[in-house]
């Protein structure tokens, strides 16, 4: 019988597929060779062992019959075709495998063998060894339709999926890891992974065998075909029946080219907006639902007055003092209503409180969502209008002043007409009775022809003053300065005026001492006349005009006070524009051009001095005019005076 036994042995040995013999008390009695290198067990620790070493726990029994038992009832079933189950190797890794019962002998010398073939199989193939329901036997459909059902799921899996064992071999995977690979299933299958000397790959097996899940993210490339694949593999360890051994690890593995792809258009994308961001020539931000900045480009940055990175999680009023909070609360309404407010014009001193010079703001606010409809935040569109603004109130200025200058214009033509008229009409009336009463040598009236040449002087007077005003414009009005008695000047004028004055009274407070000044006598005189001229025509009510010539320092001053109707305030400072009419003058009641003063200004100012007026409506007005004095060093011995200035 031991020779027997030794022969067995031998033959068992020979055999290529693990083959284990037992007998009928199930109790191993043989193990082979192959079956050590499958299963990793010695044959001495499996000798007299009961066969169900061999499985796993849940695979030991089945409708109160032993694995093999139950296999040898479904013996005419199966017709002699191997049953797929999981073996259990020494280091409690369960292995795939391919399982033959069959018995030989009868009564004690009955044996049992059981025929195992190693396979690297993909898992979703995987069954119990049940295939067909008996009677009372629930728990395994269950264990079926379950099993069915993690087929199903493993093998439309939108990802890959792979197992490998501690070695770490790869001991099955589902055809969507085949197809993402672009390799065979039996060269994937088997495959040690630490060949493929990754060692980041490597590292992420070693920490799923250590019990730890791990991430890995690469390129794979293909053995076979060389086809690189963008791959990110999910590891989780797989373990044992005791919860606590790491028997292997799965893979769960996403081709990410079109991930890639997609965010590399993403970056381009963002590299594009980031640039227009940053490039814009207007203020662009974005507040969180916390009204805190995120972004903030330079411009708003510049506009705010405050770098961009000090904006970065703060709040408009933390950033901008008391300007923020008008603005944090229309960044709340949009939020609260999820409506924009656009083109929001503001102007920084007023509607902000901001300190510095004025500025116009146009700031537009969006609510900015996620795809699903959640509030993100406030986008913030800000441009500085302040030069459009500027330039739009210069052109309704320069608006206002044309239709001025034509109204001024046509108000002017309708004066200059009805002026220019009036001593025409008398003037040739009288010429026309004096040329009738010489034709009939009749005595001629001296008093017809002095009114005759009053109505002429004023013609020749409005003429010139608009032959003036057209100098002035041109730059062409020629003065003569000499040294001139500005004193006897201003008496001479005030002389003058004794034909004019009707019933008004002209007083002259004559200076105490000789005024000189250095200027054209003639368009000095010319200043004077039209002062007092002024001074009688809007005083129609009679009165007193004052006229008086002091010494300030080293100015004369002369006053011209009448009792007249005044001027408007706001009309005083354009009195001595051209063709300007104050509006409580009417153009009938009281003749002119306009003239007279804007002439006089220009030739003041021309002589270095400064007209003025000061005035109250119905109280009457004093026209100031301030010239320097001739230096003394220009003033003649005989003349000169040492004693000081009257005040």
């Amino acid at each position: 019988m031991a020779h027997a036994a030794g022969e067995l042995e031998v033959v068992m040995d020979a055999a290529v597929d693990p083959l284990v013999v037992c007998g009928t008390d199930e109790r191993i009695l043989h193990v082979n060779a192959a079956t050590e290198r499958l299963l990793g067990w010695s044959r001495a620790r499996l000798l007299g062992q009961p066969v169900s070493r061999l499985f796993p726990v849940r695979l030991r029994t089945f409708a109160g019959h032993s694995l093999p038992r139950y296999l040898l009832s479904r013996r005419a079933a199966l017709g002699g075709r191997p049953i797929r189950v999981f073996a259990l190797r020494e280091d409690g890794v369960e292995v795939l495998v391919e399982l033959t019962v069959g018995t030989a002998g009868e009564g004690e010398h009955a044996r049992i063998a059981l025929t195992f073939r190693g396979l690297h199989e993909v898992i979703d193939t995987l069954e119990d060894p049940v295939e067909q329901a008996e009677p009372g036997m629930s728990r395994h459909l269950d264990d079926r339709a379950r099993d069915r059902l993690y087929r199903l799921l493993v093998e439309n899996a939108p990802l890959g999926i792979f197992h490998f064992d501690r070695t770490p071999v790869v001991t099955a995977c589902n055809e969507r890891f085949v197809d993402m690979l672009g390799s065979t299933k039996r060269v994937i299958v088997g495959l040690n992974l630490l060949t493929l000397r990754d060692d980041r790959l490597m590292d992420a097996v070693r920490e799923t065998l250590k019990g730890h899940a791990s991430d890995f993210e690469g390129d794979y490339v293909a053995m076979t075909s060389g086809k690189v694949t963008p791959v990110r593999v999910r590891f989780a360890p797989c373990y044992a029946e005791d919860g606590l051994t790491v028997e292997g690890g799965v893979g769960l593995v996403e081709d990410i080219s079109e991930h890639r792809h997609t965010e590399a258009e993403r970056e381009r994308h963002l590299a594009q907006l980031d640039m227009l961001f940053h490039s814009a020539p207007i203020g662009l931000g974005f507040v969180d639902t916390n009204l805190r900045y995120a972004r903030v480009n330079d411009v708003l940055a510049r506009i705010n007055g405050v770098p961009a990175e000090a904006h970065l999680g703060r709040r408009p009023h933390e950033v901008l003092g008391p300007a923020g909070v008008p603005i944090e609360r229309m960044i709340r309404q949009v939020m609260e209503t999820g409506e924009p407010a656009v083109k929001h014009e503001v102007r920084t001193d007023v509607d902000l409180g901001a300190p510095g010079p004025r500025r116009y703001l146009a700031g537009s606010f969006y609510p900015v969502r996620a795809p699903d409809g959640r509030m993100l935040g406030v986008g913030i569109l800000v441009e500085d209008i302040s030069e459009r603004r500027r330039a739009e109130e210069e052109r309704n200025r320069l608006y206002r002043e044309a239709q001025e200058a034509i109204r001024v214009r046509d108000d002017f033509l309708s004066i200059a007409s009805h002026e220019l008229k009036t001593p025409l009409t008398p003037l040739s009336l009288r010429l026309e009775t004096l040329e009738r009463k010489l034709e009939r040598g009749e005595p001629v009236d001296a008093s017809v022809l002095h009114r005759a040449r009053r109505q002429l002087l004023r013609l020749t007077g409005l003429i010139n003053d608009l032959l003036d005003a057209s100098r002035i414009e041109a730059g062409r009005l020629a003065l003569h300065p000499e040294p001139t008695r500005f004193d006897t000047l201003v008496e001479n004028g005030v002389r003058a005026m004794e034909a004019q004055r009707e019933d008004h009274l002209i007083t002259f407070e004559h200076p105490r001492e000789p005024v000189r000044v250095h200027g054209d006598s003639y368009r000095l005189e010319q200043v004077v006349t039209n002062l007092l001229e002024n001074a009688l025509k809007y005083s129609p009510d009679g009165g007193t005009i004052r006229v008086a010539l002091t010494v300030r320092g080293d100015v004369a001053l002369l006053s011209v006070t009448d009792p007249g109707i005044g001027i408007p305030p706001d009309q005083q400072a354009l009195l001595f524009d051209r063709y300007f009419r104050a509006r409580n003058v009417s153009a009938r009641s009281y003749g002119g051009l306009g003239l007279g003063l804007y002439i006089s200004r220009d030739i003041v100012e021309r002589h270095g001095g400064r007209i003025w007026v000061e005035s109250e409506v119905g109280h009457g007005s004093t026209f100031y005019v301030a010239l320097p004095l001739q230096p003394a060093a220009h003033v003649s011995p005989d003349t000169s005076h040492a004693g000081p200035p009257a005040h």
